[in-house]
């Protein structure tokens, strides 16, 4: 990349270490949305895939939520990876019918039928030339009848956020607090910087930061490309960003 300020290809290498601790509150909110939202998915029409499966934890909430699916876990990032490959290690059950990709959306093959595809904190990571590409391919994914859960990421737009911190968690003697702020890059770009700190009572004894280059579309821009590419907007949870979209069985 020409523009100094972007972030290397593999953003997410400093934020793995912290990243399921500092998702913990997040997890607690979309878990029930998102088992709500998968409930009539007719898992024997084809397997899940979760786009950006990063650690895992989207995957793990998409596999309890439907023990009978097969899915398929897309994830480009080798440090994200690792973490979900580890939990897949732990959990036999899961090594059994979760398939890892490692490469980009756009550049894996997918099943020809897909029951469902997830897309939890992923969306803002394409920009508005390739996202037209991404709708396509999902609804060309989808069996008749299948469902598309998007997360859109706040805020939705391009403005500048100030550092503010978004959750902190304990494990063993040390305090751990996650920090977030938004610098905009152009009119649709900008570079949320994510800041972990690690505590020893008031000793700082840890400090990372890591840096993701996004591309902000709010929750009516993208049902607008969702239905140029023939899904229906069909449930919205405003409180988690959630949106589901089904494509027509007369397709």
């Amino acid at each position: 990349m020409t523009d100094a300020r972007r972030p290397e290809p593999d953003s997410y290498a400093a934020a793995a270490e912290f990243y399921d601790l500092m998702a913990i509150p997040y997890v607690a909110q979309a878990e029930p949305v998102l088992a709500e939202l998968l409930a009539e998915v007719d898992t024997v029409s084809g397997p899940i895939v979760d786009i950006g499966a990063g650690t895992g934890l989207s995957t793990v909430m998409i596999a309890d939520t439907l023990p009978d699916a097969e899915l398929v876990a897309v994830e480009p990032a080798p440090t994200m990876r690792a973490v979900l490959m580890s939990r897949l290690a732990a959990r036999k059950d899961l090594r059994e019918r979760i398939t890892v990709l490692p490469s980009g959306f756009l550049d894996c093959v997918l099943p020809d039928r897909c029951a469902a595809v997830v897309a939890l904190g992923v969306i803002g990571h394409f920009d508005a030339t390739a996202r037209p590409k991404v709708w396509s391919t999902i609804a060309t994914a989808l069996a008749p009848g299948g469902s598309a859960v998007v997360e859109v990421q706040r805020p939705g737009r391009v403005s500048e956020v100030a550092e503010r911190r978004y959750t902190q968690a304990r494990a063993g003697a040390l305090r751990y607090e996650g920090w977030s702020a938004a610098d905009p890059v152009d009119a649709e770009a900008l570079i949320w910087r994510m800041t972990y700190r690690a505590y020893r009572d008031q000793l700082l004894v840890q400090e990372t930061v890591a840096e993701h280059l996004v591309w902000p579309v709010g929750a009516e821009r993208l049902a607008e490309e969702a239905v140029g590419a023939g899904l229906r907007l069909a449930a919205e949870d405003t409180d988690t960003g959630l949106l589901r979209f089904v494509k027509e069985r007369h397709q």
